[in-house]
């Protein structure tokens, strides 16, 4: 009886980590199979599809701001204007269901109404980019605690989401959408926590080339890259957004563990993104970009610090309530 609790006990400790390996082996036979099909994948350009003379990018959620009248938090929100569009890419966290939520909060401050946006463009997925976990598993979104005539504004997604009385466009590879604005389409990865797809936002911006808004860079930097350079014949300028830095640590803990780090990064829990990772890819932009601006939703403050030296007067931390502005060559 002795020996037979002692089994039962051992099997309890170790249940979760067997579990967990479980897990993790499924992701890198699922990661595997997503490599080899993008391997041989085949991308058509893109046709012209106009330019923007302006663009302003305004951090409505993010993690760091200046000011204390404004919500932080570890999720993405960012309204962008062009000469003729207003866009609203992802949609927050309000991670603890709060009304007004942190991006209705930030919208009142910030004077940005509902009514002035034209198109929603979700990223991906996630419950930092779709205004909540609720919203999330309901494949939905939402601006707060409850969900608002949209009325006219067009939706992108990159996979199959949902909203009361509005018909949301999947788009499922590179394309316009509209003057001056484009999709990288969903680029798909496999994490620990699941498979993701995400799109990046693409702002043509005259006589410079292309601005590219990036909600999480769970597609990977090099990838997404790749992917930019196959589907448009207009060179990279500008990334604007997140990329998935959490080195030593991220934002967001769930249940004690670093979700951000050990769940949604690098190649599984037992090999998260490192700091090799992270200064291969600061050489890598460095070289590709004119201008970076990063946010700090999933970033750690000493990786601003490493791009800053790296790149001088050519990066720009994201802060919330801290317009990006860039204009044309002339």
């Amino acid at each position: 009886m002795r020996r037979l609790f002692l089994v039962l006990f051992v099997l309890f400790l170790l249940g979760p980590v067997i579990g967990i390996v479980g897990v993790d082996w499924q992701r890198s036979a699922d990661a595997k199979r997503l490599e080899q099909a993008w391997a041989l994948a085949t991308v058509e350009k893109v046709p012209e599809f106009g330019t923007t003379r302006t663009l302003e990018v305004l951090p409505l959620i993010n993690w760091h701001s200046n000011r204390d009248d404004l919500r932080t938090e570890p999720g993405v929100s960012y309204l962008i204007r062009t000469d003729e569009e207003t866009i609203l890419f992802d949609l927050g966290f309000n991670r603890f269901d709060e009304f007004p939520s942190p991006l209705e909060h930030n919208m009142a401050r910030l004077g940005v109404e509902r009514s002035d946006i034209d198109t929603i463009f979700i990223s991906h997925r996630h419950r930092d980019h779709v205004g909540g976990a609720d919203w999330a598993k309901a494949r939905s979104f939402s601006f707060g605690i409850q969900q608002a005539e949209l009325g006219n504004v067009s939706v992108y997604a990159p996979t199959k989401m949902t909203y009361p009385g509005h018909t949301i466009q999947t788009v499922d590879t590179p394309r316009a959408l509209s003057n001056g604005i484009a999709s990288t389409g969903p680029i798909p990865r496999r994490l620990f926590i699941g498979r993701v797809d995400e799109q990046a936002l693409v702002v043509n911006l005259e006589g410079r080339g292309l601005v590219v808004i990036v909600g999480c860079g769970h597609q990977t930097v090099p990838k997404l890259l790749e992917q930019i350079e196959a589907a448009f014949n207009v060179p990279l300028y500008a990334i604007i957004g997140d990329l998935h830095y959490p080195v030593p640590e991220g934002r967001l803990y769930i249940a004690g563990i670093d979700a951000q780090r050990r769940l949604a990064s690098g190649d599984g829990v037992f090999a998260p993104i490192d700091q090799g990772v992270v200064d291969n890819e600061i050489d890598l932009l460095s070289r590709e970009l004119s201008f970076l601006a990063l946010g700090g939703h999933d970033t750690h403050d000493a990786v601003f610090d490493r791009f800053e030296n790296v790149m001088g007067d050519r990066f720009q931390r994201v802060k919330v309530g801290i317009p990006i502005m860039l204009g044309s060559k002339d």
